[in-house]
């Protein structure tokens, strides 16, 4: 009987070393992967805020919102829910003067020249990159893309609610405890059951991923893939909206000066 009893124990104690090695290897796993997620998000916030700017560069020298509207159907693109458009004297500062003969070439210079900046920087935003590792000059640091971070942020999820509902702290320990049988028997005896209770505070919250600070920006074309589109859209826009093309520039100019 001893030898049955101790056969027990020692079925027991390796049961509950690997039950432990998975409770707390898959709640570490996690856990390694929410901080390199957070930092990866930490990451692309500065490439978003640089791509938020050019957005409102672009948006600041279309004049209105009629023009915008016109822009995103020109290009077949869903119009941003929020346009925000950068005041002139910004504008300037991102975009140095352009010289043509006729104000539908200096428009269409500007905007090609504003549309290719800003569809590099969104592009890079949305689909990552690799910048210089300030601590070695020689190597690249990897930028995680928004697409990718939004992936990313499902699969955690996915994990969180799985290890939650089948790794839940209260699920872990009700099978530990119900090891030592006679135990608990004794303890639902005394009127306290093997059941913890003690998930609260311990479960893993899933990523909010629309409280980040990171804004979801359309996907450009490729300057290349909508020049002959953007072209006519300049020249529409000349002819219906000449004076407030002309106060532009003109507004643009006071800065180009300065």
């Amino acid at each position: 009987m001893n030898n049955i009893s101790n056969l027990a124990d020692e079925m027991a104690t390796e049961i509950l070393s690997e039950a432990a090695d998975t409770f707390f290897g898959q709640r570490k796993s996690l856990e390694e992967h929410l901080v390199l997620f957070n930092s990866r998000v930490q990451q692309l916030e500065g490439v978003g805020k640089r791509a938020r700017q050019m957005q409102g560069v672009l948006h600041g020298i279309l004049l209105n919102e009629t023009v915008t509207r016109d822009f995103y159907r020109t290009l077949d693109i869903t119009e941003p829910e929020s346009v925000e458009s950068l005041p002139a004297e910004l504008v300037a500062r991102h975009v140095f003067r352009q010289r043509a003969w006729t104000l539908r070439g200096r428009f269409t210079k500007l905007l090609l020249t504003v549309y290719a900046q800003t569809q590099s920087v969104v592009d890079e935003y949305l689909y990552g990159s690799y910048r210089n590792d300030p601590e070695h000059p020689k190597r690249k640091i990897a930028v995680t893309g928004y697409k990718k971070l939004v992936e990313w942020a499902d699969e955690l999820n996915r994990n969180i609610n799985k290890l939650n509902t089948e790794q839940s702290p209260n699920e872990v320990l009700h099978f530990v405890k119900g090891l030592d049988r006679q135990t608990c028997a004794m303890e639902k005896a005394a009127g306290a059951p093997c059941d913890m209770g003690r998930d609260r505070g311990m479960l893993f919250s899933c990523i909010d991923f629309a409280s980040l600070d990171l804004p979801n920006l359309p996907e450009y074309p490729q300057l290349t893939k909508v020049e002959a589109q953007l072209r006519r859209f300049c020249g529409n826009t000349c002819d219906s909206c000449g004076p407030e093309v002309r106060a532009l520039f003109k507004e643009l100019g006071r800065y180009w000066q300065a």
